[in-house]
């Protein structure tokens, strides 16, 4: 049998708050950080960003690709050429007034994107001009030597070069691999 007090508790509960609906009847409109227009009940996550704060156009962003520098083997193969520099001295604003020392690839946090189609041989030539140790760890690409954990390239002018055969077909992100590795990715790399 349901008590009394049961039923009063219950009844002050909905008393005190709002219905789900009720609390998210109101619709607000806010662009993104990508530029696109959004109409949400709920909270906005990302205020900083609105019109007049957007000052790029999104869709040359997510559409500016490097395709490398190309060029055909002997064998019909595609090749793919590419130059990433690491540097560890950057000074970035990452929100209105808020400066980070950031560690870059190609001046850009994240890193360039890499395009290329699966099977071609993709050629990096990694140059480090930062003052730390730094290498290029490619997820989704095979060859032990070519991955990026174990060959720290030095810094200050140090250099390799990382090729692969494109494969499997994916999105693979790159960092640097270099331990302590939180320190590296917090940074940009």
């Amino acid at each position: 049998m349901i008590s009394l007090l049961s039923i009063v508790i219950g009844l002050s509960i909905i008393a005190l708050f709002p219905t789900f609906s009720d609390a998210q009847s109101e619709q607000k409109t806010f662009v993104t950080h990508t530029g696109a227009v959004v109409k949400t009940s709920g909270e906005v996550l990302d205020p900083l960003y609105t019109e007049s704060t957007v000052d790029f156009d999104p869709d040359e962003f997510l559409r500016n690709f490097e395709y490398g520098r190309v060029s055909i083997s002997e064998s019909g193969q595609t090749i793919r050429d590419y130059t990433i520099i690491a540097e560890d001295d950057g000074i970035q604003e990452i929100s209105p007034g808020i400066f980070y020392n950031v560690w870059t690839f190609n001046g850009t946090v994240p890193g360039p994107t890499i395009r290329a189609t699966e099977g071609d041989l993709v050629r990096v030539h990694f140059i480090n001009n930062g003052a730390k140790e730094h290498t290029i760890h490619f997820h989704g690409i095979h060859p032990a030597g070519m991955d990026g954990v174990f060959e720290p390239v030095g810094g200050n002018g140090g250099q390799f070069i990382y090729e692969f055969e494109a494969g499997p077909v994916g999105v693979h992100p790159y960092h640097c691999h270099v331990m302590p590795l939180e320190e590296h990715i917090v940074h940009g790399l």
